[in-house]
């Protein structure tokens, strides 16, 4: 490792038909544990070729990676590799092993950035910047350790002694000198590293933890000075043969896919074209079309982010090929370059994002969607018609409302769905979407296709707490948009505390029945039960209390956001009878007259467009 990485970014690099960096922390810290243990850690594949001859683009390895799409707090922090402008006089190319050469280097001299859980993407506070340590008291084969690893290395932000006095973190860049760069003569030699890493030990340690700990750092320098840790092997083969031997290499791998072998593809099939200078790609223009549409402010915020395999679909379905990815790599070539005029043509972007905005105002942010796919075919209609979307858009909400309450994207598929949709996007005038035709010949097979009242009244049932994006549509409709379900500003509340419905002796000694008691727990899930409070201040509010102990607290004034009840039972369709708010008429609250889930379908039919709107 001490003679390969300084290689990386001076003369190794990554061809354009290699897939993105992926590999997440844990596989990070396991293969570097590998690395110390003497494990086996498979072979490099390496593409050399004559410079005069070579017009491939290649690109850099990542030295401080990004696990999201759209970061731009840091410009060296980057989420895809960088695009490389011209040709060194002497280079080779990784076609086996970018993955793992990557996360060697990203462990010794780069960092590992990630969003925390739920956090804002455009805040930078959002985010955890770590770099790798080794535990040093780690190492001994017959201890139970975690993620399975001997030796535990753990991305942080800072190392020394933990609070438990148990685990002492070195940082692995630790093994090169102080400020210096990633050359060979960079590394410390053994006994120099060994008398640093001792030095430094604190003198709480006993004999036998600074023995280890000396140990570990020992096979961390071994590991990485002196150990022939992967077989090198290379390849004189032209392009279009080093492209298939990559398809061929990499089929058996996990992280190679469908979308990764026509990626590989389209860089044979496009043109590289000129940009400010410098050649670009297939791979290149769409990594930055992607990270256009994930930083677009307004698709941010709905929640929206996207990759490379929406986009693929996207271009497929327009283009005419079938809208599915082929591990075996047979395109269209023809229908593969009219993807390229697709692509190229600005008014392309322009109708993801608009419909992307469409489905948004719609009610149908990112977490309201099923799968982004949902909204491809709206992009292949605006795209191909000069459709105006400042009216009602009546057919496009029943189109987005219909598939997704309907699961119709996962219970007949997206590729015959997608094909159907085009087939009469193509038939249409243009003057409205054809959703109805499109779902009237995906009727019987296998999802309902229709949304009219009687449906309506069956998801209302059919659909609870859990059910993800429907849950979201039904309830982000009942708030008529202004409050979102799913979204990070708001929570998915039960009215009833969802684990006081099914605790028997708690319902019981509140006025329940006992035979009631198991239909009690079998719909604290319903949607009729559920509310969407502000993260911040009604949720925290809320927490586990009774419901009509927290009426009180609204009455009170003591819930921020509220006024009162009044104005709490208008927002959320609460039924205003005093008795309803006990636990003993729980079942008369849900499903009684007046109870809510009439409330409820009362305002979704309003808000939702039905069948009878369109046809």
């Amino acid at each position: 490792m001490a003679e390969e990485l300084p290689r990386l970014n001076d003369s190794l690099f990554i061809p354009c038909l290699q897939r993105d960096y992926c590999w997440s922390q844990q596989q990070v810290e396991m293969v570097w544990d590998s690395l110390l243990r003497g494990l086996p850690l498979g072979s490099l594949l390496v593409w050399d070729r004559d410079v005069d001859d070579r017009e491939d683009p290649a690109y850099k390895f990542i030295k401080h990676y990004v696990d999201e799409r759209g970061y731009s707090h840091e410009e060296e922090v980057r989420r895809y590799s960088e695009r490389l402008p011209g040709f060194p006089d002497s280079y080779t190319l990784i076609l086996d092993g970018q993955q793992r050469l990557t996360s060697f280097y990203i462990g010794l001299y780069g960092s590992y950035t990630t969003r925390i859980h739920g956090a804002w993407k455009k805040n930078a506070s959002s985010y955890n910047r770590r770099h790798l340590y080794l535990d040093l008291l780690s190492g001994e084969e017959g201890d139970n350790h975690d993620r399975e690893l001997v030796y535990e290395f753990d991305f942080r932000k800072s190392g020394g002694l933990n609070s438990a006095g148990d685990r002492y973190w070195l940082r692995v860049g630790s093994l090169l000198e102080a400020g210096s760069g990633l050359t060979e003569d960079a590394f410390l030699g053994e006994r120099q590293f060994v008398e640093k890493v001792e030095g430094e030990l604190p003198s709480s340690l006993s004999d036998t933890e600074r023995s280890n700990a000396i140990d570990s750092a020992q096979q961390l320098w071994w590991g990485v000075n002196q150990r022939d840790a992967i077989l090198y092997e290379r390849t004189l083969a032209n392009e279009k043969t080093a492209r298939e031997l990559f398809i061929r290499r990499n089929k058996g791998g996990i992280e190679l896919s469908g979308v990764d072998i026509l990626l590989a593809l389209l860089t044979g099939y496009w043109e590289t074209v000129e940009e400010e200078g410098t050649p670009t790609d297939a791979k290149n223009e769409i990594e930055r079309f992607t990270e256009r549409l994930s930083g677009n402010e307004r698709l941010s915020e709905e929640g929206f982010t996207f990759g490379k395999r929406f986009t693929l679909r996207t271009l497929l379905l327009l283009s005419g090929e079938t809208p599915s990815f082929r591990r075996d790599g047979r395109y269209d070539g023809e229908l593969l370059t009219k993807a390229e005029d697709i692509f190229r043509d600005e008014e392309f972007e322009e109708a993801v994002v608009e419909a992307f905005e469409l489905a948004s105002d719609l009610g149908f942010h990112d977490a309201a969607l099923s799968s982004k796919t949902v909204v491809t075919p709206v992009i292949q209609f605006l795209y191909e018609s000069d459709y105006d979307t400042s009216g009602e858009n009546e057919e496009i909400h029943y189109w987005l409302a219909t598939t997704v309450l309907n699961s119709i994207f996962g219970d007949i598929g997206s590729q015959q769905v997608l094909e159907t949709a085009r087939e009469h996007i193509w038939e249409s005038d243009g003057d409205e979407f054809p959703a109805v035709d499109i779902l009237e010949e995906l009727s019987g097979r296998g999802a309902p296709t229709q949304l009219d009242e009687e449906r309506l009244d069956q998801l209302l049932d059919e659909v609870g707490y859990q059910s993800g994006s429907r849950r979201n549509v039904l309830l982000t409709h009942l708030y008529r948009g202004e409050l979102r379900a799913g979204h990070a500003e708001y929570e998915v509340d039960h009215i009833f505390p969802r684990k006081k419905l099914a605790d028997r002796n708690y319902l019981e000694n509140h006025g329940v029945e006992p035979e009631r008691v198991e239909w009690y727990k079998d719909h604290r899930d319903h949607v009729a039960n559920l509310q969407l409070l502000s993260s911040e201040g009604e949720n925290q509010s809320k927490s586990d209390r009774d419901f009509s102990d927290w009426l009180e607290r609204v009455e009170a004034g003591e819930v921020k956001n509220l006024s009162g009840t009044k104005e709490y039972f208008d927002i959320h369709q609460i039924p205003q009878d005093e008795a309803k708010h006990e636990y003993a008429q729980f079942e008369s609250f849900l499903m009684g007259e007046s109870g809510r889930k009439r409330f409820i379908k009362h305002v979704l039919k309003e808000t939702l467009t039905l069948s009878s709107s369109v046809q």
